[in-house]
């Protein structure tokens, strides 16, 4: 029988571990890179940014109550060198977050990738049960998939405001997300896909081997247990998949608006 790897370190799991890894820093950095161009050509973010550090000039000796009450902007204080009537300062002044297209690209990137490597390294067949096999991991990895084509399509822009996404200048700023996170999802894909063909034939072999073989048992009684959960399992699949062709639909309409979306000034 198939048997899985022994050690975390054979050569098909460091090699398929270190390709998606580079596949992902590579989408995430070119992510980053497009949305400061996007800053450059239209800013988003105030002159203001980051925190700043005032020290009060009413005492020469801060005392650790004083600097306490400070950092939490309370109005009063436990020093006893502190001035009663003087009004409250913030020693660390933080502004309020804005939202810019780097913090878009950033987050958009990275809810998509965790769904793809959750389903790219699902270990599925032979060793568990197959990715449309789990309900819970279908919702979550199509969903995670809707949520970034509907926050990049910005459709509902009730959802983009509460998650606090700034709307994308251009029609290319938008399709360019678009081809990132189809250029991150297969490029995982193929790499798990082909190491595992090269490097673990066997376990490929089982896993694209036809679901509905079945093995020979001279016990009765256990080949029909196997039948009765074969029977569950495909009744399952049959009703993820048309879960996921549901939701497949709503990725493919939302990604036609994409594409579809008028030509700004912007983008000419």
């Amino acid at each position: 029988g198939v048997r899985p790897s022994t050690t975390p370190f054979h050569a098909s799991e460091v090699l398929s571990t270190t390709l998606q890894a580079i596949i992902h820093i590579v989408t995430l950095t070119l992510a980053v890179n497009a949305g400061r161009q996007l800053e450059a050509k239209h800013p988003t973010i105030s002159p203001h940014k980051g925190f700043s550090i005032k020290w009060s000039a009413n005492s020469n000796i801060a005392s650790a109550g004083s600097l306490l009450a400070t950092l939490v902007g309370s109005s009063t204080s436990n020093s006893l060198h502190a001035d009663i009537d003087a009004p409250p300062q913030s020693f660390l002044r933080r502004s309020p977050f804005q939202p810019n297209y780097i913090s878009n690209n950033v987050f958009i990137v990275s809810v998509f990738q965790n769904a793809v490597t959750a389903m790219v390294n699902h270990s599925g067949r032979p060793f568990s049960v197959s990715f449309l096999e789990s309900r819970p991991l279908c919702l979550s990895v199509s969903l995670a998939f809707l949520l970034c084509i509907v926050c990049i399509a910005e459709s509902l822009p009730m959802l983009n405001t509460f998650i606090q996404l700034a709307p994308y200048p251009t029609k290319a700023s938008r399709i360019a997300m678009l081809r990132l996170l189809l250029l991150n999802i297969s490029t995982s894909y193929f790499a798990s896909y082909f190491i595992t063909f090269f490097l673990r034939h066997d376990i490929w072999k089982e896993r694209n081997k036809p679901i509905h073989a079945k093995s020979h048992h001279d016990d009765q009684s256990s080949l029909s247990a196997a039948e009765e959960e074969e029977k569950l399992l495909s009744e399952e699949r049959q009703q993820n998949s048309m879960i996921v062709s549901l939701i497949c639909f709503l990725i493919f309409h939302f990604s036609i608006q994409i594409l579809k979306t008028p030509m700004k000034v912007e983008d000419t």
